[in-house]
C-alpha cells in the first residue's frame, strides 16, 4: 500500500471519496469505533469481524451508499425527492471549482459484482461459488455459478453498450437500475422484495445444493457437474426473465411520476417528501395557491 498507493487521506477530510475503507471496517467491526478521520494509511491490513459473515451479508455490503451518515449521498438536496444516491457518483464542478462528492461501496457504474466462496470441505467442482450480479449493485440480483459448471446462460455471453438488447443479461438489469432511478425511494422497495425472493431465497437453499451435489459426486462426478451446471444455468434465466418483468413492471407503476396499482387500477400521485417541498417553496419564493371559492 504504502510503495504503490500511498494516498493520505482519511474520509472526514477527503469528503467521503477516500471514505470506502473506513465504512467497510465499520461495518463488520463497529466495536473498533474507527473513526471517520483514520487515515487510510493507517488502517490495519484486515480486522475480524464481530460477527460471522454469511454471502448475503457480503453482498450487501457491496451494495452500501453510506447510508444513515454525513456522507449519504441521498440526504439532503443531493438526492432529489425520492432520495436517489446515485445523482452525484463524481465530483461536481461549478463556476471553475470542484466539490467533491461521496464515492460509495456501492456504484452505479459498475460493470459487474462478484462474491466468491472458497469451502474446503468440499469437492473443487462444488466448494467454490462464484455469485455474479451485473450491473449497478443496489437494483441487481446476485446468481451462483459453481466453479465446476461446463456451460453459461446464453444471455451472459452477450451484449452491447451502445445497443439495447432483450437477449442480453446484462441490458435486463440496466433496464431495471434506469427505471428505479426514476423514483428510487418507491422503486427500490420493489426491487428489495424480487432480490429476497431470487437472490436470498438461492442463497438458503445452497447447503441443500451442495448435499445433493456431493451425494452425485460420490457416485459419479460427472453426474455432480452435470447436476451442477443445469441448476445454475436454469437459476440464472429465471433471475434474468424476472428482472425483465420487473422492469415492466416499475415502466407501469410509476410512469408520469405517479403510483398505478394494477391490481385495483386505480392511479395516485406519487407523494413528495415535505421537506424536500419546503425547500422549493423557499427556494422559488412559490406564492400561495388563493382559497377556492365555496
Amino acid at each position: 500500500k504504502r510503495a504503490y498507493s500511498p494516498a493520505e487521506f482519511s474520509a472526514n477530510s477527503s469528503g467521503g471519496t477516500r471514505a470506502r475503507m473506513w465504512r467497510f471496517f465499520d461495518l463488520v467491526a463497529p466495536s473498533k469505533k474507527f473513526s471517520a478521520d483514520t487515515m487510510n494509511m493507517d488502517f490495519p491490513f484486515s480486522v475480524k469481524p464481530d460477527t460471522k459473515l454469511s454471502a448475503q451479508d457480503v453482498m450487501n455490503l457491496t451494495r452500501d451508499k453510506y447510508q444513515g451518515t454525513k456522507f449519504d449521498p441521498a440526504a439532503g438536496l443531493r438526492g432529489g425527492p425520492f432520495k436517489n444516491p446515485n445523482y452525484h457518483p463524481r465530483p461536481v464542478r461549478v463556476e471553475g471549482t470542484t466539490y467533491n462528492t461521496p464515492r460509495t461501496i456501492g456504484v452505479n457504474r459498475a460493470e459487474y459484482t462478484t462474491v466468491t466462496q472458497c469451502r474446503d470441505w468440499l469437492p473443487d467442482p462444488i466448494g467454490g461459488i462464484v455469485w455474479l450480479c451485473f450491473g449497478a449493485q443496489d437494483t441487481a440480483c446476485y446468481m451462483p455459478l459453481y466453479i465446476g459448471i461446463t456451460e453459461l446462460p446464453r444471455s451472459f455471453q452477450i451484449g452491447d453498450h451502445w445497443e439495447f438488447d432483450r437477449d442480453s443479461a446484462r441490458w435486463a438489469f440496466d433496464y431495471v437500475d434506469f427505471h428505479t432511478l426514476v423514483a428510487y425511494s418507491h422503486a427500490i422497495e420493489d426491487v428489495k422484495k424480487a432480490q429476497a425472493k431470487w437472490e436470498a431465497r438461492t442463497v438458503e437453499t445452497t447447503p441443500a445444493i451442495d448435499a445433493f451435489a456431493k451425494q452425485l459426486y460420490d457416485q459419479d462426478p460427472a453426474k455432480a457437474v452435470e447436476y451442477l451446471t443445469e441448476f445454475c444455468v436454469n437459476n440464472a434465466d429465471l433471475v434474468v426473465n424476472a428482472w425483465w418483468k420487473l422492469g415492466d413492471d416499475l415502466l407501469v407503476k410509476y410512469r408520469g411520476l405517479s403510483i398505478y396499482d394494477v391490481e385495483t387500477r386505480k392511479r395516485s400521485n406519487l407523494p413528495y417528501p415535505e421537506d424536500w417541498l419546503k425547500e422549493v417553496v423557499r427556494y422559488h419564493n412559490l406564492p400561495k395557491q388563493a382559497p377556492r371559492k365555496k
